[in-house]
């Protein structure tokens, strides 16, 4: 559960780690290394796995505690409500006025049904109670010892145990007197303290624990059993430690055993929703669900949240009561908070399995909405880092994967050069979806987009937003022209007076040669027929161009070196209207595209962005997979670069001619940028665009017709070859030979 705090009209959120209190944190790793699966894999249809039953609350709420009913806090005109829910109906049986309160840190329920809510009233910390029939009783201060000098306290949870004692967890930092070489000086650090109150709110004793040396308190929690639990990392690992409420003190601490790096330093540190269950607690990670028991040191994952469109950083409330598991989060697509309760269970949707190298946000936040709303496929995530253990072992296992027909039903080919794939017939061929399909037809999708990325008129991968790779410059120097040659780009710059370093953009040596062929690689390889050309004119002009560019830099800002016209065309992306009017104002209004030297074309590419999907032909849940992808395109767009669908992009071009505002403390309204560009102490901001400089973006993405993508084998070799011609070692004739051979050797092991 999270923290409400009154301020201004505004609510401000405080998230940690509790038990009934849970709160949110960032995403963790990949790694999944020592925690053993107890979810089904879910690839099998009619399987008993968790079943979801969601719920709408009335109201969206900040704090939120499920017990015998459901309790959720919230600011309205300046006030802290509180709604009792009936938890079989769902209905607001009675909203209670928090009079004066000004900051909620958490909520209880005792075994008698008395709630309990810690708090401040003004500058006082206290209780206010709830008993089990309903009434609101009068708030109660209370007071915490020892705490006349701490700065900075942070009330973070509060809790019951079995004997009817309430135990409040603090954090604070606090000063301590320290002897250095006969000196006594005042040190001041963060410290945990947990406050063990009676009926009457009298303290009995606190327990501390001082965040130094590592040390790091984890949680505070009530075990299901009545003891009161530290869970603390420390430099050794993690460990536990009982409170005593009889003796007045700790028990010994427990070591808990490092299991295949489940406490690795890192790891344990990106938990998060930790609440207490028998002998151990539950904790999201990674967006999934796991639960720890202390007798078996072991992790097991409960179930993907991403499965049932649950975000771990939209989680209020969560508990797991023998086979119940129940959570209350914000779901920020419907903007509302919800009760979700799971069961064990018979499924019967569809299972389609979507293999990916790593999470993307983008993706995972697809994959939850598409499970949430479809109500007869269910997307499983396959993640082949978490499988093999590093990036590279998992992209040779999806590749392996993807020629033997065994690869997931959706694959994400982002890295991988799956043009060798295409005409293996592992991919499916998209348009044949489209074919049959209203929703999302070939005529619907940017056409240019699409075109570039088709082989032999198929498409084999799509993504739901793209980005533009060109070269640009002096309208003056460009002379109107593009889809130039290395000649004709040689020329138009020795008319100007000026060499190929009079381009902006490029770094030295490979980083250069990696641009180039990443711009133009199709026009190098035949994938259909499995052939190369890397030893014609065209290619040695490329890699003469990239050893001879230095970008002879001679100091100054790029702005500067363009306004005194040291440069006078550069390289990079344009992912929306307001790039392409920054390079405008850059050249002083008179920017026109060239794009990079090609044999043929415009010499602008597109590259789509975020995840890239492809459909396994070898797999029967096809139609299942098309769901997704088409899911994908329709709602995928997470407003970076541009859209694939046409309505989409018409959307993205009339926005960018609107005007925007902020509104500023003192309520005026302030013209707002639509981007912005700086260097040094001079700044460019750029605003609603004209309609020539929407037509000339849209100009420009019609004339691309080749795609920027990345074919990694290929270019190593490149690479590799490469470099011993740009020491002089060996000569050009001889490189790009052994570059075509290397090259043509690597195809044909592939066909």
């Amino acid at each position: 559960m999270k923290n409400l705090r009154l301020g201004y009209g505004i609510i401000m959120l405080i998230c940690m780690l509790l038990v009934f209190i849970t709160g949110c944190g960032k995403a963790g790793g990949n790694r999944n290394t020592g925690q053993e699966t107890t979810e089904n894999s879910g690839l099998k249809d009619n399987v008993i796995s968790w079943q979801a039953s969601y719920s709408r609350l009335e109201n969206q709420y900040d704090l939120a505690l499920a017990a015998d009913h459901i309790y959720g806090c919230y600011v309205k005109e300046d006030r802290i409500l509180l709604d009792i829910i009936n938890k079989e109906e769902f209905f607001v049986e009675e909203t209670l006025v928090l009079s004066d309160a000004s900051f909620i840190a958490g909520m209880v329920a005792d075994q008698g049904g008395n709630v309990y809510l810690l708090g401040n009233k003004g500058d006082s910390t206290g209780l206010w109670k709830i008993d089990a029939g309903g009434s609101l009783q009068d708030y109660k201060e209370m007071e915490l010892e020892d705490t006349e000098k701490v700065q900075d306290l942070l009330l973070k949870g509060i809790y019951t145990d079995q004997n009817g004692y309430l135990f409040v967890w603090c954090e604070m930092i606090v000063p301590e007197i320290e002897t250095s070489e006969g000196r006594e000086s005042e040190v001041w650090h963060w410290e945990d303290r947990v406050y063990i109150k009676d009926g009457q709110l009298k303290t009995c004793f606190y327990e501390k624990i001082a965040d130094m040396a590592g040390t790091d308190v984890l949680n505070f929690q009530i075990g299901t059993d009545g003891k009161p639990i530290f869970v603390v990392k420390d430099a050794d690992g993690v460990y536990m430690q009982e409170i005593d409420v009889a003796q007045k003190g700790r028990k010994d601490a427990i070591r808990l055993e490092k299991s295949e790096e489940f406490f690795d330093t890192d790891y344990i540190s990106s938990l998060e929703n930790i609440v207490s269950v028998d002998d151990g607690f539950l904790y999201c990670q990674n967006n999934e669900l796991f639960e720890y028991h202390y007798n078996t040191q072991k992790a097991k994952k409960i179930l993907n949240l991403s499965t049932y469109g649950i975000f771990s950083t939209d989680i209020l409330f969560l508990a797991k009561k023998q086979d119940v598991i129940e959570i209350i989060d914000n779901h920020e697509e419907i903007g509302h908070t919800e009760f979700i309760s799971f069961t064990l269970g018979e499924t019967e949707k569809k299972t389609v399995s979507l293999g990916l190298i790593e999470m993307i946000p983008d993706l995972e936040k697809v994959v939850a909405e598409f499970n949430r709303y479809s109500s007869e496929y269910r997307v499983e995530i396959v993640d082949y880092i978490a499988q093999e253990g590093n990036y590279e072992d998992a992209i040779e296992q999806l590749k392996l994967d993807i020629v033997t027909g065994n690869a997931p039903d959706i694959i994400t080919v982002g890295g991988i050069d799956y043009s060798i794939f295409s005409e293996k017939g592992v991919l499916a061929d998209l348009y044949d979806f489209m074919q049959e399909d209203a929703q999302v037809s070939k005529d619907m999708l940017m056409q240019s987009v699409v075109g570039a990325y088709e082989d032999g008129g198929h498409l084999y991968s799509i993504a739901p937003a793209f980005q533009l790779h060109s070269m640009w410059g002096y309208g003056d120097v460009t002379g109107g022209r593009s889809g130039v040659t290395f000649e004709e780009l040689f020329q138009i710059l020795g008319e100007s007076g000026k060499d190929l370093n009079a381009i902006a953009g490029f770094s030295a040596d490979e980083p250069v040669l990696t641009r180039l062929c990443t711009v133009s690689m199709d026009e190098f390889v035949d994938w259909e027929r499995g052939t190369c050309n890397f030893n014609g004119d065209y290619f040695k002009k490329v890699l003469s161009f990239a050893k001879e560019y230095t970008g002879n830099y001679t100091g100054g800002t790029n702005l500067e070196r363009i306004r005194n016209r040291e440069v006078v065309m550069s390289v990079g992306i344009v992912s929306s209207v307001a790039d392409y009017q920054i390079q405008k104002e850059l050249y002083g209004g008179d920017a026109a595209f060239i794009g990079y030297p090609v044999a043929e074309g415009s010499g602008t590419a597109v590259a789509f962005r975020g995840s890239v999907v492809a459909i396994n032909a070898k797999k029967e849940e096809q139609e299942g997979a098309w769901e997704f992808v088409k899911f994908y395109l329709l709602h995928g767009y997470d407003g970076k670069g541009f859209p694939i669908m046409q309505e989409q992009f018409n959307q993205v071009l009339a926005a960018a001619m609107a005007e925007e505002y902020d509104i500023m403390e003192d309520e005026r309204t302030e013209r707002a940028p639509k981007g912005y560009y700086y260097e040094g102490d001079e700044y460019i901001l750029v605003y609603a665009a004209a309609q020539e400089d929407v037509d000339a973006v849209a100009r420009l993405i019609e004339s691309a017709g080749s795609r920027f993508m990345s074919h990694t084998m290929i270019q190593n070799i490149i690479d590799e070859e490469a470099e011993a011609y740009f020491s002089g070692q060996v000569d050009l004739d001889n490189t790009v030979e052994k570059i075509q051979n290397r090259v043509q050797l690597y195809l044909n092991e592939r066909k």
